[in-house]
């Protein structure tokens, strides 16, 4: 990931107290580019190892090798971060809320946010009007690599945030400022900074929720799932492959020697030495007897085995599942006898617990974010907190989880018919949907066949009365 030089001059059209809040941030977002690009790097499978300098001939040191255990490390913890929906507390009217979901693709929105946060560590969800051809209501999730914000930790809110502007050919062209009150907008060109709007707003903070990953009371901008600990453990991993291609060499063509050649064998046609593959492939397996009439001697070393190699990145990955509360499996340590299902689900419970708690804490975040983006859309504060619906983070069984429904109706717990009962068993929102459908359709059809049995109820007394005065 390229390092992108944040320097924003002082601007006149800013005041003193907004000229000193933007410099705190730019150097506060210049300060993470090197450790954010760090991280991206490992998570991309592109980060270079340093080399040690004693097993690698300096020859082959061009030789690359992938290891992808903090991409793995990552990806198998968002994987179990999916909405399945929006409640509204209090049982309000939802629709605007899902209007908004809706127009802005927000499940795959917040799916980067996720993926964000457990990389760097923090994302930001931030919140505005939309312009023309956009969602009226705007929700985009922004990287810390080109967005910072100064945490009030008695607000449990930000003070201000400043998101970085960069078009297709990577370069600024432009920033955003938001303070309580107002965002303003600021464009770059032909090397000048400019003011272009101020937009006041009436939320009672920033139109901006950090999504954090691991907050301490000490610190509260997050920790990334790639800890120095999955780094060390990569980069080891890297040379082990690195050493292990680099041995494949010499046990896939064995080293031979020779005892009592004549020069000539290693020699073509005009006397010139042969390369050592021709002489490997060629007169080594076709010597003849040299001038004392002795034939030479022909033997091969003894080619180093992979195992070693294998070994050592078994015990790595080990370490690494260890690091990341996983199970060694996902990282390809497969035992020979295949695990029962009540293995797999205790070897997930560290990992379940990780994800529940993320659901928590980001779920938290968002649905803060959810409320300011119906403040703005409505006018005014609506009261409440959206709250997402998380699909369970563990691996159960559809027919596990309809069992476990069944159960809860059958005890009077849950209604049959009960949203919270559609969830447990696992129905998406489309699904979900679709039932309510077809109970109002259903609820329908009965009404109307009680109307007209009543109808014939109150007919029949008539007809009966007539027919005995007749």
């Amino acid at each position: 990931m390229a390092l992108l030089n944040f320097a924003l001059p002082r601007l006149t059209v800013l005041s003193g107290d907004e000229n000193a809040t933007v410099r705190v941030l730019i150097e506060q977002l210049q300060s993470v580019q090197r450790t954010n690009a760090l991280k991206a790097g490992y998570y991309d499978g592109k980060q270079r190892v340093r080399d040690l300098g004693i097993a690698i001939p300096p020859h082959l040191r061009t030789l690359e090798a992938v290891v992808g255990w903090p991409g793995t490390v990552v990806d198998v913890l968002e994987e179990r971060l999916d909405h399945n929906g929006w409640v509204f507390p209090n049982a309000q009217d939802s629709l605007s809320l899902e209007l908004i979901v809706e127009e802005n693709q927000l499940d795959e929105e917040f799916s980067r946010g996720h993926l964000d946060a457990l990389i760097y560590g923090i994302a930001f969800g931030v919140v505005g009007k939309g312009n023309e051809g956009e969602p009226s209501t705007l929700i985009t999730v922004e990287s810390p690599t080109r967005m910072t914000g100064i945490w009030n930790r008695r607000k449990r809110a930000m003070d201000s945030a400043l998101l970085v502007t960069v078009n297709d050919n990577a370069e600024i062209d432009g920033a955003t400022l938001y303070l309580p009150g107002q965002t303003l907008e600021m464009t770059y060109g032909q090397g000048v900074w400019e003011l272009e709007d101020r937009k006041p707003h009436s939320l009672s903070g920033i139109p901006v929720e950090p999504i954090v990953n691991r907050t301490r009371s000490g610190d509260m901008t997050g920790r990334s799932e790639i800890t120095p600990a999955i780094r060390a453990y990569t980069d080891n991993g890297v040379r082990t492959v690195l050493g292990m291609e680099i041995a494949r060499e010499f046990f896939a063509a064995p080293q031979r020697y020779i005892l009592g050649a004549e020069e000539s064998a290693f020699q073509d046609a005009e006397g010139n030495p042969k390369s050592a593959w021709e002489s490997y492939v060629g007169k080594v397996l076709a010597l003849t007897a040299n001038e004392d009439g002795g034939m030479p001697s022909v033997g091969s070393f003894a080619a180093g085995s992979p195992e070693p190699f294998l070994r050592q990145l078994q015990g790595l990955a080990q370490l690494v599942a260890a690091e990341s509360g996983m199970s060694a499996s996902y990282l390809g340590v497969i035992q020979d006898n295949p695990a029962s299902a009540d293995a797999i689900r205790a070897a997930d419970v560290r990992l379940e617990k990780r994800a529940e708690r993320r659901q928590k804490s980001f779920g938290a975040a968002e649905g803060r974010l959810m409320r300011k983006a119906l403040w703005i859309q409505d006018g005014a504060d609506p009261g409440v907190t959206p709250l997402p619906i998380w699909r369970d983070a563990a691996t159960p069984t559809r027919s596990a989880q309809a069992q476990e429904a069944v159960a809860l109706v059958t005890a009077g717990i849950l209604p049959a018919d009960s949203e919270v009962t559609y969830e447990r068993i696992g129905f998406s929102e489309t699904d979900r949907q679709r039932l309510r459908q077809d109970a109002r359709r259903a609820r329908a059809g009965r009404t109307v066949a009680a109307l007209a049995q009543a109808a014939d109820r109150a007919i029949t007394p008539q007809v009966e009365e007539v027919a005995g005065e007749s």
